[in-house]
């Protein structure tokens, strides 16, 4: 199957999805729902759910760090498994400058209190929904942005929309969770995009210009596929250690 009728299949797979679940009902509707669900999984490649799903975008952003050398990363969405696997000098030597906004008071301060005094993180809370702090995060200007906010897709989804719009061509973007149809919708935004399906949930790297890219992002999902069976998702420096062996 070409890369172009796939990606047809899964626009259209999406929007069917979309349609059966908004008007399907009843016992039939149930049905039809998980019958097309189990479709849309396997067209996408969804691999069974990690028993770590939280961490499953951890190999990905060692991935991108180690095959482009961010100095300055933008993440909305705080959290242990990616705000404080940043400021680790080992796995990412190249960070000069984290700031992570976040909508979650109590998860606010919970990070806040584990990161100390480490000067390259900037973390910012934000009272309201996260798309509104894109605009003054500055996101043309950073070199890898994260993307892992909000309690539910739905929500998540104009974060996304902003970063596409005003981030421009230097950052390339992550974004967790790329299984969730709605948010497959919102990365066709991007110029280009590359799924990284080895774990469930799903990860995509996405970016504007720069097509010469894309063969650097496959190569980093080729990696994580073949080393997936062998390292915890949570190794950052099992990872960067396979990184910086097999990046050509």
């Amino acid at each position: 199957m070409s890369a172009m009728l796939s990606k047809s299949i899964d626009v259209n797979l999406v929007s069917m999805l979309r349609r059966q679940m908004e008007m399907s009902v009843g016992a039939p509707g149930r049905l039809l729902r998980r019958q097309v669900r189990n479709l849309y999984a396997q067209i996408i490649g969804l691999a069974p759910r990690s028993q770590n799903p939280y961490a499953t975008h951890v190999p990905v952003l060692v991935g991108i760090g180690a095959a482009f050398r961010p100095s300055m990363l933008i993440e909305f969405g705080s959290g242990t498994l990616s705000t404080l696997s940043l400021v680790d000098e080992v796995a990412f030597p190249s960070i000069q400058r984290v700031d992570s906004y976040e909508n979650n008071h109590e998860w606010f301060q919970q990070v806040r209190n584990r990161l100390g005094s480490d000067a390259r993180v900037v973390i910012q809370f934000v009272d309201g929904e996260m798309y509104q702090a894109v605009d003054r995060a500055n996101t043309a200007q950073a070199d890898l942005i994260f993307v892992d906010d909000s309690p539910t897709d739905k929500t998540r989804v104009p974060t996304v929309r902003e970063v596409s719009r005003l981030c421009g061509k230097k950052p390339l973007v992550i974004m967790h969770d790329h299984d969730l149809w709605r948010l497959r919708l919102a990365t066709r935004n991007f110029e280009h995009r590359v799924s990284f399906p080895a774990f469930n949930p799903q990860s995509c790297v996405m970016w504007h210009g720069h097509p010469e890219r894309k063969p650097r992002v496959e190569e980093v999902s080729r990696i994580i596929q073949q080393h997936a069976p062998d390292i915890s998702l949570t190794d950052i420096r099992g990872w960067m250690r396979v990184f910086v062996k097999e990046l050509s």
